[in-house]
Parts: C-alpha cells; sequence; structure tokens
C-alpha cells in the first residue's frame, strides 16, 4: 500500500501534493497538515493528532465529512502529530510511503521527523521525506536514485560511522570509504549518469537530494 502523510511544516506547492495525492491509496493529514491538503482542493482518508495547529473551522469541516475518519489525542502526549500518522501508515502495512510537511522553521521538530526515517528503514518501508527542496531519505545498504536535474545530492552519517560507503553514477566517487560523524565531506555532490548507486556496507546514511 502506498501513503501519504502530510504533515504541518512549512509551505509546500499544491503541485507537489496533487502529484503524491494522486500516487497514493491512503491519505493521511497530520493536525495542521489538512490546511496544505484543503490549499490544493484535497481531503484525506484520516485527520490525526491533538489539533492544536489546526483552525477550528476545518477541525468542524472534518469532522462533520462522511469521507474524513478523524481521530484525537490529548495534547500531553509521547509522541508527536507526525509519528502517530507513521504509526498508524505502519499497522495499516504500508509498503511505500512519503512524506510532506515535516520540515519547517522550528528545527527540533524537522530533526525529529528526519529521525523518524529510522522507523520507516526498520519496518521495511520504501520512503522519503519531501519539501518543495528536498528530498531526504535514509539508508543502511543501498538506495537507488533516478537523476533530478538541478538537484546536488549530500551523503552524510549517522554515529559514530558509515564504514564501506561506495557510490556510483556521482562525480565526486566513494569506493568503500569510511565516513565519521561530524564532517561535510559528503555534501554537494553531483550526478554523472541517469542513475546514482549509494551504499554501505555497515552503518547508516542520511541521502538528501536537494537544489537552491
Amino acid at each position: 500500500m502506498k501513503t501519504l502523510i502530510v504533515g504541518s511544516g512549512n509551505e509546500i506547492s499544491s503541485e507537489l501534493v496533487k502529484k503524491h495525492y494522486s500516487w497514493a491509496d491512503y491519505v493521511i493529514a497530520a493536525d495542521g497538515g489538512l490546511m496544505h491538503l484543503k490549499k490544493a482542493h484535497l481531503i484525506p482518508d484520516l485527520l490525526i493528532g491533538d489539533f492544536d495547529s489546526l483552525p477550528a473551522n476545518l477541525l468542524k469541516e472534518a469532522r462533520q465529512s462522511k469521507e474524513i475518519e478523524v481521530a484525537q489525542f490529548p495534547p500531553q502526549k509521547d509522541l508527536t502529530d507526525l509519528e502517530l500518522a507513521l504509526n498508524l501508515a505502519i499497522e495499516k502495512g504500508t509498503t511505500h510511503l512519503v512524506i510532506l510537511g515535516a520540515t519547517g522553521n522550528r528545527l527540533d521538530h524537522t530533526t525529529a521527523n528526519i529521525h523518524l526515517l529510522y522507523k520507516l528503514m526498520k519496518n521495511n518501508i520504501s520512503g522519503y521525506i519531501e519539501d518543495n527542496n528536498n528530498r531526504i531519505y535514509m539508508t543502511d545498504k543501498e538506495l537507488i536514485l533516478e537523476r533530478e536535474y538541478g538537484y546536488n545530492v549530500s551523503i552524510l552519517p549517522l554515529p559514530p560511522v558509515a564504514n564501506g560507503v561506495t557510490t556510483k553514477g556521482l562525480v565526486y566517487k566513494l569506493d568503500n570509504a569510511d565516513l565519521s560523524f561530524g564532517t561535510g565531506l559528503g555534501v554537494s555532490n553531483e550526478f554523472n549518469d541517469e542513475k546514482a548507486v549509494i551504499s554501505v556496507r555497515k552503518g547508516l546514511l542520511l541521502v538528501f537530494l536537494s537544489k537552491d
């Protein structure tokens, strides 16, 4: 099952929302993520969260809708709205997942959301976070990327070290390299082929496709 989760992060283009909405079998709005869908004239299958960032009129509309399931949680909870949405997607048997609205001005929230990619990986879900300028992946094995013109590729290790990192299809190549946490060595690489392959023998990598 292909699932789209829309969070309440920074502005997302309606074109990007519509692209993934048409791809998905199931759509979850995490709290204020409903506003991004509303702007694109779309509705989710499920609205979930404590609704502290959702205008009252939109919450009322959602509750009155026969097409939207609403799951409300108390503000005093252990998990973020986005993680609640992710857990539910896992329970429903999601195999492919895209998360929009996971990045923004609150770097603590952005970092926590990026950490959620680990949960995707450990549940064998293929997925990533995307916004208007970035796509973020996590891998502990191999990642294959189709060429995106205008995008740079950055490879950053998570602690303590990523061993045996090898790349193909990028300008600056790595061959069984060890990348230690705390360096920007892997930032701003470029495609030189229609497909890039990034692999790691041991450890974790964050892979960013980014444009200005």
